[in-house]
């Protein structure tokens, strides 16, 4: 089987790589120039017609694609890199691509949380969408492209049976310039993960339009996305069942069949910034002079909305699985939603790159309008809440310093629900020279004074119902780390303390420490790669200072070990093993009737090992993927739980492929 299996994914990359191939023949040997290690046809190639008579020269251009993040309320934009690699192409799980390790309820797309306590920061600030925010695309995230070249990215996978425990994901991204200064893009992201037990199907997929115009004087960036989520809530397993009893997944008892979730986020940001400046005349390594010019003053106006919904139903709710029923017995219906628009002003100094001390400054004052829609107490209809917050603050930084690059920059909310919450933060990135050694030294520092969110301090439902007067929560964060370019080598240490810790506690409900935590996290990354052998190993160690707020795993594993080859010198292979694995602990449990995880001390999962065998392939723009999943589970004892009551998929395979076209 794997046999045909690999054929066929041979016969698809030859296939889609057939027409590249053919033209870069008719050109082997014009002397082309190359991007990305691919050969670009020499634009004064000429051609000649069957009558022998010289046409003009085929324009060619060069596939060149620039890509940028957004940060700081649309002040600074930081490079980001194109993934072509075949290295890792199989780690293709959005939460395995933000943490070595994590709980979740065991499916593809399913409410997860990472078990590196420092990896916890949520992307939505919606709050029942922090268990799914993985699968977000979030204007924080978006990246924008200006590309010479249409370019287009087509990535598919599937798993091992269309029709029953299937996974199929298709995604779509294409981003081309109208012009020199205009790029457009749009991308769209489908997922649908049956699972392997009953009543676990999870369903997500993104629709996004992003545009960026930039200019010497002018800079503007837009984004439109639609996010939507649908889960099939099965309550885990019922207790007592051995995880290698039954051949057949299905055959297992699950707590629920009839309660589902949907959450939907649609979100609009529009960033622009008008900069004032100069022009200078600077001078090429070769002596040519040319003209370009130096921002001074930047004046930036950011506005964004978030309209964010979450439905919870159980048409047949068994009530011993719910600690209280206020409204319904015989079935639930609940809704929540969250929506803010925001306007934030900014006003930006530029640091001169030419000049030693010299660094940029900004200031910017922000409004949030936020309305919030719960349940009566007593009824279906939804109430209203509106609030607002008013916030000021500004940084200082050196952005393009060789020497060194710093960042300090604040935030205090002056009026509205957030009233009295700072936010303080700075870090300091120092290159130092080693020898023939490139080492790098990173420390940044976090005080915070945060304002409980509101739907920790109120919320409604047919079986929650909770009204808290908390105290603000103070935060110190350190986080620190060197890294060797030439050793591939990463050592780092965070520490964090918090007072007033809110945790949701075995009950499910938010609750709040009385003592201090101490949290204490040190790690180390290393990357071995030589001409046949490519090897990643990463392992965490953390340890909580109140186990009664806090569980973590002490130990925390992943180690990749890959064997590199070229078959008929073309096709570009990576055989390989991974596997993760963490030391036995509490891991927090899962509530499906509000997406969230909870505290809990009455089921240990871990010490097991999750193993998946991969091979990666490439042939010229065409990746591939093969793996082999959880290859443990059945030939060790049935400990592969990924959070308690929710046990990982079954061995199972999957098969991916993505293509990519520069023009």
């Amino acid at each position: 089987m794997i046999r045909k299996i690999y054929s066929t994914i041979l016969i698809l990359l030859l296939s889609c790589s057939l027409g590249l191939a053919q033209r870069e023949l008719q050109t082997f040997g014009s002397g082309g120039t190359t991007y990305n290690g691919e050969e670009i046809e020499d634009p004064e190639l000429q051609e000649e017609d069957e009558h022998g008579h010289d046409h003009e020269p085929k324009k060619n251009i060069p596939s060149i694609i620039r890509t940028w993040e957004v940060t700081n309320y649309g002040a600074n934009l930081e490079t980001a890199e194109l993934d072509t690699s075949l290295n890792f192409f199989h780690v293709y799980n959005p939460i395995f691509k933000r943490s070595i390790s994590n709980g979740f309820t065991g499916n593809v797309g399913s409410a997860y949380l990472s078990n590196d306590f420092f990896s916890r920061k949520p992307a939505s600030d919606f709050y029942f969408f922090r268990s799914y925010d993985a699968y977000l695309r979030l204007p924080e995230s978006v990246r924008y492209f200006n590309t010479t070249t249409p370019y287009t990215m087509l990535d598919y996978s599937q798993s091992e049976n269309r029709n029953t425990r299937n996974e199929t994901r298709f995604n779509v991204f294409h981003s081309q310039n109208v012009n020199p200064k205009f790029n457009f893009a749009f991308l769209y992201d489908q997922t649908k993960a049956t699972g392997h037990y009953q009543h676990q199907e999870n369903k997500f997929h993104n629709i996004g339009f992003i545009s960026s115009y930039i200019t010497d004087q002018y800079r503007s960036h837009f984004n439109l996305i639609f996010n939507r989520y649908q889960s099939q809530e099965n309550g885990g397993l019922q207790p007592g069942q051995d995880l290698n009893e039954y051949k057949e997944t299905e055959t297992y008892l699950v707590n629920m069949l009839n309660a589902n979730s949907e959450i939907s986020n649609n979100t609009l940001s529009f960033s622009n910034e008008y900069r004032l400046g100069k022009r200078e005349e600077k001078e090429t390594e070769e002596g040519e002079i040319y003209e370009s010019f130096r921002p001074i003053t930047g004046f930036i106006h950011q506005l964004e909305y978030s309209g964010n919904e979450r439905t919870y139903t159980d048409t047949d709710a068994n009530l011993d699985l719910y600690p209280q029923t206020y409204r319904d017995s015989t079935a639930t219906n609940d809704t929540v939603a969250y929506n803010r628009f925001t306007n934030i002003f900014q006003l930006k100094f530029y640091e001169s790159p030419d000049r030693k001390y010299t660094f940029s400054k900004r200031a910017f004052i922000g409004n949030d309008l936020i309305g919030i829609k719960l349940p009566d107490t007593d009824s279906l209809y939804l109430t209203k809440t509106n609030y607002h917050n008013t916030y000021v603050g500004g940084g200082i930084s050196r952005d393009e310093g060789q020497f060194w690059k710093w960042n300090a920059q604040g935030k205090i909310y002056i009026t509205g629900f957030r009233s009295g919450q700072t936010e303080l933060s700075a870090y300091i990135y120092k290159p130092l020279r080693i020898g023939k050694d490139t080492t790098s030294l990173y420390v940044a520092g976090e005080l915070n004074t945060i304002v409980p969110d509101f739907f920790l301090q109120e919320f409604r439902s047919n079986h929650y119902q909770w009204k808290n007067r908390f105290d603000n929560t103070n935060e110190m964060i350190i986080r620190s780390r060197i890294h060797s370019q030439q050793n591939k080598l990463t050592l780092g240490m965070n520490y964090s303390l918090i007072s007033n810790y809110i945790y949701n506690d075995q009950n499910a409900l938010p609750n709040q420490g009385g003592r201090e935590i101490l949290v204490l996290a040190a790690y180390a990354n290393k990357d071995l790669e030589s001409k046949h052998w490519l090897l990643r190993a990463q392992v965490l160690w953390q340890k909580s200072s109140e186990e009664n707020y806090l569980h973590l795993p002490q130990l925390t594993g992943y180690l990749s070990l890959n064997y590199k080859t070229v078959v008929s010198k073309v096709l570009y292979t990576n055989l390989g093993v991974d596997v993760r694995y963490h030391t036995e602990y509490f891991a927090d449990a899962y509530d499906p009737a509000t997406g969230r995880f909870f505290w809990q001390n009455q089921q240990k999962i871990g010490n097991f090992p999750f193993v998946d065998l991969h091979a990666n392939l490439k042939l010229k723009r065409t990746r591939a993927f093969l793996q082999w999943m959880n290859a443990a589970a059945g030939l060790l004892d049935g400990n592969f739980w990924a959070a308690p009551n929710y046990p990982m998929y079954r061995r199972t395979f999957r098969l991916g492929i993505a293509w990519s076209f520069y023009d």
